[in-house]
C-alpha cells in the first residue's frame, strides 16, 4: 500500500509531511554545470554507492532513468510529488530512485547531486526525517560529501546550505481560506521563518484549499530544533483551522451543507471533470467530512481519488496520450466508481 493513501496523525487538516536533505559530491560542479556524460558518470557513481552489495535495499527501490521515460510517466510522478517538476526539465543526465511504498525518493542531478525525499501520511515529520537521515547516512558513508566546518552541508543554492533540510507539511485549510485569513496567516507565517505555497511548492499556486508549508532557515540551526518549531506552529495553525470549521457551520449551517453536498452530488454523477474543478469539490467534500456532515466517505477514499486524478496519471493509466474531454470523461468516470 502506498504511504498517500492512509490517515495519519491531524490528518483532518495535514494530510502529508515531507522531509527533503541536500547532498552533494566534494569537489565536483553543481548539476547546472555539467554536462550529459559528466552528469551521467556521477548518476552511476550515486546510484552504485547508494545500492552497493546489498540485495535488500535492491529489491526495496526501482531506479528509473528519466531520460528514457515518456513525459506522461515522468509528469505522474510530478503529480504524486514523488519529483519535482524541475527535475523533468533538466538536460543534463537525471535519475531517481524511489522506494515501492513511494515513501521515499531520491532525485539525482536535480538542483543538487542527491535530493532526498521521505513522505508521510498526515503530522508526522519526525518519522519522515529518520527516514530520509536514515537514507543520507548511506551516503555520507560512501562518498565524498561537499561538507564545511563552519557553514555545513554545501548546496547549490545558499539558502539551502547549513543543514540542507527543508521540513514541509501539505496543509488543508477550507476554513482558513472561506474566511478569507489566509493571506494574514502567510504573512505571520513569513515572519515566524516559514514559507506558504500551493500544493506543488515553489510557484505553484493554491488548488482545492491545499498548502505547503515548510521552514525558510536551515543554517545555524539544528535539524531537530527546525522540525519542534514546525511542529510547534502547526499546532497553532490546526487549532485555528479547526476553529474555523466549526464556526464557518455553526454561523451558517445551510451554506456550509449546501456547499458540502452539492459538491458531492456533483462528483458522484459528473460525466466530465476538469483537474481544478475536481481538486475544488473534493475540498469542499474533505471539508464536509472532517466536520461530519459526510459519514459514508472516508479520507483514505478522498485521498485515492486525488493521487489517480492528475492529467499525466490518467494517461499513464491507459497508456497512451489523451485529449482534454477524453481525460475529463476518465477523471469522472474514476471519482464515480471510486465514490460508489
Amino acid at each position: 500500500m502506498t504511504w498517500y493513501i492512509d490517515e495519519g496523525p491531524d490528518s483532518d487538516v495535514i494530510i502529508s509531511s515531507r522531509v527533503r536533505l541536500a547532498r552533494n559530491l566534494e569537489g565536483t560542479p553543481f548539476p547546472h554545470r555539467l554536462d550529459q556524460q559528466r552528469s551521467k558518470k556521477i548518476a552511476l557513481e550515486i546510484t552504485n554507492a547508494f545500492f552497493a552489495d546489498d540485495a535488500a535495499r535492491r529489491s526495496q527501490f526501482l531506479t528509473l532513468d528519466l531520460n528514457e521515460l515518456s513525459q506522461e510517466d515522468q509528469m505522474s510522478l510530478v503529480e504524486k510529488r514523488l519529483i519535482s517538476e524541475d527535475l523533468v526539465h533538466k538536460d543534463n543526465w537525471h535519475r531517481a530512485i524511489i522506494s515501492r511504498d513511494e515513501s521515499i525518493s531520491i532525485m539525482i542531478n536535480e538542483e543538487d547531486h542527491i535530493r532526498i525525499q521521505s513522505m508521510r501520511a498526515g503530522q508526522n515529520l519526525e518519522n519522515a526525517y529518520e527516514a530520509a537521515a536514515e537514507t543520507a547516512s548511506v551516503f555520507e558513508e560512501r562518498l565524498p560529501i561537499a561538507y564545511s566546518d563552519e557553514f555545513g552541508f554545501l548546496t547549490a543554492c545558499p539558502t539551502n546550505t547549513g543543514t540542507g533540510m527543508r521540513s514541509s507539511v501539505m496543509a488543508h485549510l477550507p476554513g482558513l481560506t472561506i474566511a478569507g485569513a489566509m493571506r494574514p496567516v502567510a504573512e505571520s507565517l513569513s515572519k515566524m521563518g516559514f514559507v506558504v505555497r500551493g500544493m506543488y511548492g515553489e510557484h505553484s499556486k493554491s488548488q482545492g484549499d491545499l498548502y505547503q508549508i515548510s521552514n525558510q532557515l536551515t543554517l545555524g540551526i539544528s535539524e531537530t530544533d527546525l522540525i519542534s518549531d514546525l511542529k510547534r506552529m502547526l499546532q497553532q495553525l490546526i487549532e485555528q483551522e479547526r476553529n474555523n470549521r466549526v464556526t464557518l457551520y455553526d454561523q451558517q449551517p445551510d451554506m456550509i451543507e449546501n456547499k458540502v453536498m452539492r459538491a458531492y452530488g456533483i462528483l458522484r454523477f459528473a460525466r466530465l471533470m476538469t483537474t481544478e474543478e475536481a481538486l475544488s469539490l473534493l475540498s469542499d467534500v474533505r471539508f464536509g467530512q472532517s466536520i461530519g456532515l459526510l459519514k459514508t466517505v472516508s479520507r483514505r477514499d478522498l485521498n485515492q481519488i486525488q493521487s489517480a486524478i492528475g492529467p499525466a496519471s490518467i494517461q499513464k493509466a491507459h497508456g497512451r496520450l489523451m485529449t482534454p474531454e477524453e481525460r475529463d470523461r476518465e477523471r469522472a468516470k474514476i471519482i464515480r466508481d471510486l465514490l460508489k
